[in-house]
């Protein structure tokens, strides 16, 4: 028995299948399906008064398929296009506001880790002031005078104003952030008890 029969001069293949089609006409369908279900939910039509549209369209573009096929993808794809229709009808506002939401969040949640890193990092601030206020760093100041550390040494602590400088930022950013210097050295004193 053959599968195939002619129709307006085109032979046509009986038992068709919609993943026999090409693409562009799946596309097109599915277009059409869409079209359908927005007109069946805004007019309120039934699912056979919706798919009759899709068949016209079919009709016209000169698909063939048959219906059940047509059935079957167009009942399994509501879901999807009540999404897409629901999408549709959120204002774009709505989607610009969730986004900087989301960015704001995201933003404070890493400054607030930020903030605690740098809390945390005042012990070690304060191991370096009190280098550089004791006799070690006079030393280590002589000695590169005298020409003893070698020409690539990084030398920021060995200058006058790098930690001098540093120091004075450090209390400014502490004071803008609302942080006393202690709340390092309790905070470094908290992890080593732990």
């Amino acid at each position: 028995m053959s599968r195939h029969f002619k129709a307006g001069g085109k032979l046509l293949q009986a038992d068709k299948s919609y993943s026999q089609l090409k693409e562009k006409q799946k596309t097109k369908i599915s277009d059409w399906m869409y079209e359908a279900y927005r007109k069946q939910v805004r007019e309120g039509l039934s699912d056979e008064e919706a798919l009759q549209l899709v068949f016209d369209r079919i009709d016209q573009a000169e698909i063939w398929i048959p219906d059940y096929e047509i059935e079957h993808r167009y009942k399994s794809k509501k879901k999807r296009f009540e999404s897409r229709l629901a999408g549709e009808n959120v204002p774009q506002h709505i989607y610009e506001m969730e986004s900087i939401l989301g960015r704001a969040l995201q933003k404070m949640d890493d400054l607030e880790k930020k903030i605690e890193e740098y809390r945390d990092f005042q012990a070690q601030i304060r191991r370096l002031e009190a280098y550089y206020t004791g006799p070690q760093w006079k030393e280590d100041l002589a000695m590169e005078e005298a020409g003893k550390f070698p020409e690539k040494l990084r030398r920021g602590v060995l200058s006058q104003d790098g930690i001098w400088n540093m120091l004075e930022r450090n209390s400014e950013m502490l004071e803008m952030l609302g942080i006393s210097p202690e709340d390092g050295e309790d905070a470094a004193a908290g992890k080593k008890e732990e």
